[in-house]
């Protein structure tokens, strides 16, 4: 029997995911800080430090770190380093695709908005949602038994361990002798709460406190409807207040503005189908309702947002400073309910 070269991680999407946020943020971020700034040359005299290079010192970093280093937290590590290392490598395409090395060449945010796009949907490929393999389930279990070596095996990561190996071939004497050698492995208490775990804690009781409440899935659900129809009608607004050059736009007389404000409402009109399916989905899912406002919340992220900052610039940075949090809060969210099977 054939064995694949690669096996898949149960990690996949969050590390790739982080990956893309990273760059996406670190992007533009440095575009934000050399617009404040005037952009400024680093260096003296006839040099100037590019920083394509401080790009290409964070991938090293993360490959360096990624071949020398163990377990999850290390891949979540260079996911992180990589990311920030991508995001300020690509800001400089426009100095690689033009004679006079042109960094404001304005095509660039578009390539550079393609190469996100292409990279989002080759990562939603890889860690697709389809059952894995025996060996992989098997793989990814020795992979987590690496807190138990540790000494720090909680019991939320035990069941997490169980639920992997429960859906492994059971007749396989590996599964066999990791569900025994599980079993016989001693959770570690949790510590005295420091003032993160308080707050992680606190926060905790709160998220279960509000879904309590009878009127709460009605709330979510018209706060992330809302947040897309306010993008579709900044849009519109756009459109209305230049409507003759969107008349030429139609026409066929198109210009590169014109490309970006229909591109901004194309996205806009996907987040807002994404909003209207997780608003619909709240009442029978919850996980499967924050997996629609994730997906809208990543479609602001890499796509509306290089529209929006390819127009205004700077003032794209609140917008997706807005949309950052939220990822954080439905990935939160999307843990709380993932941890709630598990414990059920």
């Amino acid at each position: 029997m054939k064995r694949p070269v690669f096996y898949r991680s149960v990690d996949a999407r969050d590390n790739l995911e982080l990956f893309l946020v990273s760059a996406v943020s670190s992007l533009l971020l440095v575009r934000f800080y050399l617009y404040l700034t005037g952009y400024p040359q680093v260096g003296s005299g006839s040099l100037h430090i590019a920083h394509v290079l401080f790009g290409g010192l964070f991938m090293l970093a993360a490959i360096v770190i990624g071949l020398s280093f163990l377990g999850r937290r290390t891949q979540r590590l260079v996911a992180i380093l990589g990311g920030i290392g991508f995001g300020v490598f690509i800001d400089e395409l426009g100095k690689f695709v033009t004679r006079d090395n042109n960094y404001f060449f304005r095509p660039t945010i578009g390539i550079i908005y393609a190469i996100f796009i292409s990279l989002y949907l080759l990562f939603n490929f890889i860690s697709k949602a389809s059952k894995l393999t025996s060996i992989e389930y098997q793989l990814n279990a020795m992979l987590q038994l690496e807190e138990a070596v540790r000494e720090d095996l909680d019991p939320r990561e035990k069941r997490h361990i169980k639920q992997l190996l429960a859906k492994a071939d059971q007749s396989s004497i590996i599964t066999q002798e990791l569900q025994a050698l599980l079993a016989r492995l001693e959770t570690v208490p949790a510590p005295t709460p420091r003032i993160i775990r308080k707050f992680v804690s606190k926060l905790d009781r709160g998220y279960r406190h509000f879904w309590q409440r009878r009127n709460s899935s009605q709330l979510i659900g018209v706060l992330f409807i809302v947040e897309a129809f306010i993008f579709l009608l900044v849009v519109l607004a756009s459109i209305v207040n230049n409507f003759d050059t969107v008349r030429d736009f139609l026409k066929g007389n198109n210009s590169y503005g014109q490309e970006l404000i229909i591109g901004q409402l194309v996205s806009s009109a996907f987040v807002a189908g994404y909003a209207i399916v997780g608003a619909v989905r709240l009442r029978s899912s919850r996980a499967e309702a924050f997996e629609q406002f994730r997906r809208a919340t990543l479609v602001n992220l890499f796509l509306t947002e290089f529209f929006i900052f390819s127009r205004i610039q700077f003032g794209a940075i609140p917008s997706f400073l807005v949309n950052l949090v939220l990822l954080i809060a439905l990935r939160y969210a999307l843990h709380q309910e993932n941890h709630g099977r598990l414990s059920s």
